[in-house]
């Protein structure tokens, strides 16, 4: 099925970010050190939503990206490939 030229995507998506990252990533992003991070989230005190698999903690990214005041908000495919013109160098007067 060929995509619609008016679709439109999440912005986490357009940039083919994971839907979920590790603890490490997370921490980085927000600022803290690795062991604040998980002394954090033993204590339910971590900054945004997590979840564990097995041992791992893990961040959707939609609820790191709400820890950070990011909105995930959703883009026009067209819109994107205008920017992406834009930035090389070929936009129009």
């Amino acid at each position: 099925m060929a995509r619609r030229r008016d679709e439109s995507v999440p912005l986490s998506e357009a940039f083919g970010l994971p839907a979920q990252v590790n603890l490490r990533t997370a921490a980085k992003a927000l600022d803290l050190s690795l062991s604040t991070a998980y002394r954090r989230a033993r204590q339910g005190d971590f900054p945004c939503r997590l979840h564990k698999e097995g041992r791992i903690y893990v961040v959707r990214l939609r609820d790191l990206m709400r820890g950070l005041g990011i909105q995930d908000v959703r883009v026009q495919y067209d819109d994107i490939e205008a920017g992406a013109r834009f930035a090389s160098g070929e936009h129009e007067p």
